[in-house]
């Protein structure tokens, strides 16, 4: 049977989808705060992660440490505070109740490098901590010492305020995150175990609130993820006779392997509209006009349509398939020598339901080359499980979000990158990824790149979140 699908809902599966991803919800500009100069403190500490452990100033991070005991005397007198992995953070906050689950509120330290030669591109230097025009700019401002800083902005509040939480409550601080948190959320995870610790609820980076104009819906939405992509690198390389370049065989190793390439681009992973992505939609189409909630609901009909619209935007491609990305190619040392030996790296993004052992498996498929050897290079993690929605720490981020933000919607959805948080799904199934924060279009690229920056409105927001967080979990 032949389906006629109208321009119109095509366009509004397109417009649907892609909003969730890249229309971040403006924030205006205000003064200085006493929140912002910490950060702006926080922000002159270059705690710098890098692939190469030996490379990483572990006195940046000692600083950091220091900075946060002086900065907040009343968390360093009532909280135990722990290191764990070398370099991670982790306070507890105790209970009165032992038999309540605990809570895990979660940042990370560390930040990422700047990019070789774009120090000049700042409008203010990376790691000035300046305040100006309203923002706190600087390398680590939204990802991720602005939340880290908030966290204890608002356990130092209310334990100013005589509160006594019956719930214990841990704040955990990785150093690794930006290379995997193999060594800092791993281990404060492995530590919280070994104690018998069961959290209620897990909440990390992932999510913030964006507009929700262009899904025609009149309020701002809150996106909690409650899953996130599994990461696998791939090692393809190939080895021949090498020869003078005058002479060449009818395949060198660069061919073979640039074909090898080429074949997975040209047959992607399977698209799947399921799970996580159409739950994200049925949460959103109540409150979207009857158009949108038509292109929804008839999804079952027009799932290969719809698949095929989103397939054709790099971020919602992201949202329904298992992606691969070609990052690394090396080969050859002169002009006129054929290398012996081509070599490049594959990076896959794995949606839930695509395990390891199924991505490699169809990765030498597709090559269909017995001369391109196929290696698992470090660091390969399967998909995170998928949190429920029905969660008693759903509830209470959804009853927090309605309180400091009013009118917002919330809805659940799929991160596309990773997070510290995965490390914690041995001690909780809640395990949620969203901090709300605001930021302009323009913004939406500047947490690694250039004049990263955070508005000084929104830290106060952020902080009255996580006070009310902690309130609303007793």
């Amino acid at each position: 049977m032949k389906i006629c699908v109208p321009k119109r809902l095509a366009a509004v599966v397109c417009i649907l989808a892609i909003s969730l991803l890249s229309a971040p919800y403006a924030t205006s500009a205000s003064g200085a705060s006493s929140a912002a100069n910490s950060l702006s403190g926080a922000v002159k500490i270059k705690s710098i992660s890098h692939q190469d452990p030996s490379q990483v100033d572990a006195t940046e991070f000692f600083a950091l440490h220091d900075y946060l005991a002086t900065s907040y005397p009343l968390i360093h007198k009532n909280l135990v505070r722990e290191k764990a992995g070398g370099l991670s953070l982790l306070y507890t906050w105790q209970g009165s109740d032992p038999s309540a689950r605990p809570v895990i509120l979660m940042a990370h330290q560390d930040v990422v490098p700047i990019a070789p030669g774009t120090i000049g591109d700042w409008t203010h230097s990376p790691f000035s901590g300046d305040i100006a025009d309203g923002y706190v700019w600087g390398r680590g401002t939204m990802d991720c010492k602005g939340f880290l800083i908030s966290i204890m902005e608002a356990v130092e509040g209310l334990i100013a305020e005589g509160h006594a939480p019956r719930r214990t409550i841990y704040l955990a601080f990785g150093h690794d995150e930006e290379v995997g948190g193999d060594h800092g959320a791993a281990a404060i995870s492995s530590l919280l175990e070994s104690r018998g610790a069961k959290a209620e609820y897990v909440i990390d980076e992932g999510g913030f609130i964006v507009d929700g104009a262009p899904l025609g819906i009149d309020k701002p939405l809150a996106m909690v993820g409650i899953a996130e992509k599994g990461y696998l690198s791939l090692e393809l390389k190939v080895k021949t006779g090498g020869g003078h370049s005058s002479m060449p065989p009818p395949e060198s190793a660069i061919g073979i392997l640039g074909a090898a390439i080429h074949r997975l681009e040209k047959r992607p992973f399977p698209s799947r509209l399921e799970g996580v992505t159409v739950l994200t939609f049925e949460s959103l189409a109540p409150e979207m006009p009857a158009s949108m909630r038509a292109a929804i609901s008839g999804r079952r009909l027009l799932g290969g349509v719809i698949k095929n619209m989103l397939s054709k935007v790099n971020a919602t491609n992201a949202m329904i398939r298992t992606t691969t990305a070609a990052t690394i190619i090396e080969a050859g040392s002169k002009e006129n020598v054929l290398p012996q030996e081509a070599r490049a790296v594959v990076n896959l993004r794995l949606l839930p339901g695509d395990d390891i052992a199924y991505a490699v498996g169809r990765v030498k498929k597709v090559i269909a080359d017995p001369r391109v050897a196929v290696e698992i290079m470090d660091g390969a993690r399967e998909a995170s499980k998928v949190s429920s929605v029905e969660s008693d720490g759903f509830k209470i981020l959804k009853t927090t979000i309605a309180e400091v933000f009013p009118g917002t919607l919330m809805a659940p959805f799929l991160v596309l990158g990773g997070t510290d948080s995965r490390h914690y799904e041995n001690i909780s199934d809640s395990v949620y990824r969203f901090i709300p924060m605001r930021v302009s279009e323009k913004d939406q690229e500047r947490a690694h790149g250039t004049d990263e920056r955070i508005a000084v409105d929104n830290i106060e927001e952020i902080i009255e979140f996580y006070r009310r967080l902690i309130l609303n979990s007793e």
